[in-house]
């Protein structure tokens, strides 16, 4: 069974890679959504066997960590291409990929991923070294070739330039004109915060980037029973270097990520007060994980009752105004209509990856798609309720999927790098689910 669930993750995984950002820069009209139909309902089935597969049902075990180290050597391979490709098709905005650092960097790192699929026994350590590796020297060669600028993507940009008002003691929500463009911060506070280290200390702020994934891959291996290791190492190999994570260089969601397995850990641990405030922290920086938190509440609830459960709500409220306490007096209004209000005057869901937005928008407005969401929301919660779920961590986040990934479909803005963010926890599902992290009673002490 842990194998079949590990196969159905790379397999939701290869599904994510291939739809991408949904091509964008074609047409992405109704022939466009028509051809996505296939690929939402193959993920929807996927994710489904994920979570619900029963012993006696499900795919054949085709997965195996020696498999995964082999397509993980395939995706570096792919991930290359993709830079080659995107380096011609930026051209103009100044990507220049520079070949001899190209081959210096990767050449070795391809002979050590090939290494480690030829060799019968593998040191899990020695995996998950490699493939970290690789993902930070391909996030660095993007450093060096890719020019951060905001005509290629502008969900960086933003941010820096918001950390350098802030720098400045200017308002980091005030409107900011940029050539013929017009910003509202589009972020809450805790995004800020979280890169305005790298922009203080005046370091491209992809380097954030590299640190939180970084620390996000060290807590899932950090957490995993010794004699399991293996498997989680493979398993955060195939996330790490999947082409797409790769490719777009430029995200801004891995503190997320970071506050997410930091949570998930600490539950783990039963560090549940720890989990809450660090809760509240994720709240102040990503508004998907308002998602999230009911279901960490019934889990409080379902553990210990009401006063678990009203003690976890004073943490998290105390963690998320520990980071945007400072901006909420200036910029309260501001931050509303900044991060959700403002997606309300589009004709239809902008959503070129997999979605269901697109087809509801011919039935309702765009700017009632968040009522529709609230609604599907609670009745997932209420469902989950009556079923008396969230009663352990694997069933926290077996439904902390669910209303995350309908409310990804249903949303009116769907970018493809939201599939990444909702492999994080598939990703420490597939670990707990499995019993491949270790219980408190058998700390991890170290990284060997």
């Amino acid at each position: 069974m842990e194998y079949r669930r590990a196969g159905w993750f790379t397999a939701l995984l290869l599904i994510v890679n291939f739809v991408g950002d949904g091509w964008s820069g074609r047409p992405i009209g109704i022939a466009h959504q028509f051809l996505l139909l296939p690929l939402t309902i193959g993920f929807l089935a996927a994710l489904w066997q994920l979570l619900f597969a029963s012993e006696k049902g499900g795919m054949p075990v085709w997965w195996s960590p020696d498999r995964a180290l082999r397509l993980t050597l395939l995706f570096e391979i792919l991930f290359l291409l993709l830079f080659a490709y995107e380096s011609h098709h930026f051209a103009s905005l100044g990507y220049r990929l520079h070949p001899l650092l190209s081959l210096a960097v990767f050449i070795p790192l391809l002979i050590f991923l090939g290494g480690l699929t030829s060799k019968p026994l593998r040191n899990a350590t020695w995996i998950f070294a490699v493939t970290l590796t690789a993902y930070i020297a391909g996030m660095i060669l993007a450093i060096v070739s890719f020019p951060l600028t905001y005509l290629r993507s502008d969900m960086l940009p933003v941010i820096q330039w918001a950390d350098t008002n802030l720098l400045h003691h200017i308002n980091p929500y005030a409107r900011m004109y940029v050539a013929d463009r017009v910003y509202d911060f589009p972020y809450l506070p805790g995004m800020m915060v979280a890169f305005f280290p790298f922009v203080a200390a005046h370091l491209d702020i992809r380097f954030g980037s590299i640190v939180y994934v970084a620390a996000s891959a060290a807590l899932i291996f950090w957490a995993a029973r010794m004699e399991r290791r293996h498997e989680v190492a493979v398993l955060l190999g195939l996330f790490l270097l999947c082409p797409f994570l790769q490719y777009r260089h430029e995200l801004y969601l891995p503190p997320h990520w970071f506050t997410l397995v930091a949570i998930y850990v600490l539950m783990q641990r039963r560090h549940f007060a720890w989990a809450a405030l660090v809760f509240g922290v994720s709240m102040a920086i990503y508004q998907f994980s308002w998602i999230l938190f009911p279901f960490f509440l019934l889990n409080a609830l379902r553990r210990r009752g009401w006063l678990e459960t009203i003690k976890l709500t004073l943490l998290a409220a105390l963690g998320s105004l520990a980071v945007a306490g400072p901006f909420l007096v200036s910029a309260t209004r501001r931050i509303a209509n900044n991060t959700v209000g403002q997606w309300e005057l589009m004709a239809h869901a902008e959503a070129m990856p997999i979605n269901l937005s697109y087809w509801v928008t011919y039935l309702i407005r765009p700017d009632k798609l968040l009522r529709l969401q609230a609604v599907l929301m609670i009745a997932i919660f209420v469902y989950c309720f009556a079923r008396k779920g969230c009663a352990t961590l694997e069933d926290t986040l077996r439904w902390s999927i669910i209303a995350l990934t309908v409310f990804t479909l249903f949303n009116v803005l769907v970018d493809g790098y939201f599939y990444l963010m909702l492999l994080v926890p598939m990703l420490i599902y597939t670990c707990v689910a499995n019993g491949w992290w270790a219980e408190p009673d058998q700390p991890s002490t170290s990284l060997s």
